[in-house]
């Protein structure tokens, strides 16, 4: 049987053991401040930073390069389809940003807990860059990891990175924040127009059904055609929302023409107009691709259009000019490419007249 003498000390030493791992604890989760220079990530970035034209972006599933010079930059995989400068610069500012703060494992089978292991292995978290200037130069490589929230007692944070070449992970102040896809770099905004000024919108279904929704003046509500009149729209700006398409219209992807098959007989395709009343008339040509068959019941089927514009043959004198000179805009920014629809435009420019509708019990 433990002695009063033994039990004391027992339980001394647990108590010493207890606080010290609470101390541990705090220590660790606490902010890291580090006093002095830090090193930048990239120094040659640093050195070059208005020399970069190109940038090569590695993850699981993607691998991309953004080239170009000045307010001119694209992603080659798509055509050079355009990329906003202001995200070029965003990125390389970021990146040269990098400061090394504190070295950290060399060991390959624990990068995965930073996020800085291979970025195309299978199930990889990580991206991996590549910055060289136009001439060719290396400026910086390497894989960026995940964030360290709360670097510093100021709300700054850092992030995990390992260079190329250098077995060595390292937290470094400073947080780049970039995407893993091209879509994420592309300016994905292709045109904008006043909804308030379409006159008339048409979706022709494969079936030969047809909506149509129309407004008598700039403004007004749209009315649908031909609906019963012991029928009630879901909502009170139901045939409103199928014009919000042309108000900003941006994809979630895209590709240079022919990409998808529009002569296909065994898909889906709808025809869908919006004329204005300035005499501008978009079409919208849109496929409904199969559900990938890891889709969820509650996910859209992924669909792709191709968009041309024209000039009304009875477009109104005094607007005439104003509707070819948007034509001429928005014809150049479509030619050529199609585009996978976001899923609120894939829904509004495919919509059935059922589906706007309460229930005929309801209405």
């Amino acid at each position: 049987m433990m002695s009063m003498r033994g039990f004391v000390v027992l339980a001394g030493l647990t108590a010493i053991a207890l606080v010290g791992a609470i101390f541990a604890l705090a220590w660790e989760s606490s902010p890291v401040t580090v006093v002095g220079d830090r090193e930048p990530a990239f120094p040659n970035l640093v050195e070059r930073i208005n020399d970069v034209g190109a940038i090569e972006i590695t993850t699981r599933d993607h691998r991309f390069t953004v080239t170009g010079e000045g307010e001119q930059w694209g992603i080659e995989e798509k055509n050079n389809y355009a990329v906003e400068r202001e995200t070029v610069r965003n990125f390389i500012l970021e990146v040269a940003n990098l400061r090394l703060v504190e070295g950290k494992t060399t060991i390959p089978d624990r990068y995965v807990h930073l996020h800085v292991e291979d970025p195309e292995a299978e199930e990889s978290e990580s991206r991996g860059i590549r910055i060289l200037a136009n001439d060719g130069a290396l400026l910086g490589a390497g894989v960026i990891g995940r964030r360290k929230f709360f670097l510093y007692v100021d709300g700054r944070g850092g992030t995990y990175l390992r260079r190329e070449g250098d077995a060595r992970a390292w937290l470094a102040e400073g947080e780049v924040n970039f995407g893993r896809t091209p879509s994420d770099w592309l300016d994905r905004t292709v045109f904008q127009l006043d909804p308030k000024q379409v006159k008339r919108y048409t979706i022709r279904h494969p079936n030969g059904d047809a909506v149509v929704g129309e407004r008598v003046t700039a403004g007004e509500k749209v009315e649908i055609v031909g609906l019963p009149d012991d029928r009630e729209y879901k909502t009170d700006n139901e045939a409103d929302r199928l014009a919000l398409v042309v108000e900003r219209f941006e994809f979630a992807d895209v590709e240079p023409a022919p990409y998808q098959d529009f002569a296909r007989d065994d898909i889906p395709k709808h025809l869908t107009t919006y004329e204005f009343f300035n005499g501008l008339i978009v079409n919208f040509e849109v496929l409904t691709l199969p559900k990938p068959e890891d889709a969820s019941r509650f996910d859209e089927p992924p669909r792709w259009a191709r968009v041309t514009v024209e000039v009304a043959a009875d477009a109104p004198e005094d607007t005439r000019a104003e509707a070819t000179r948007q034509a001429l805009e928005v014809g150049q920014m479509v030619k050529g490419w199609e585009y996978r629809l976001e899923e609120l435009d894939g829904l509004r420019t495919t919509k059935a007249l059922e589906d706007m509708l309460k229930p005929a019990e309801e209405s």
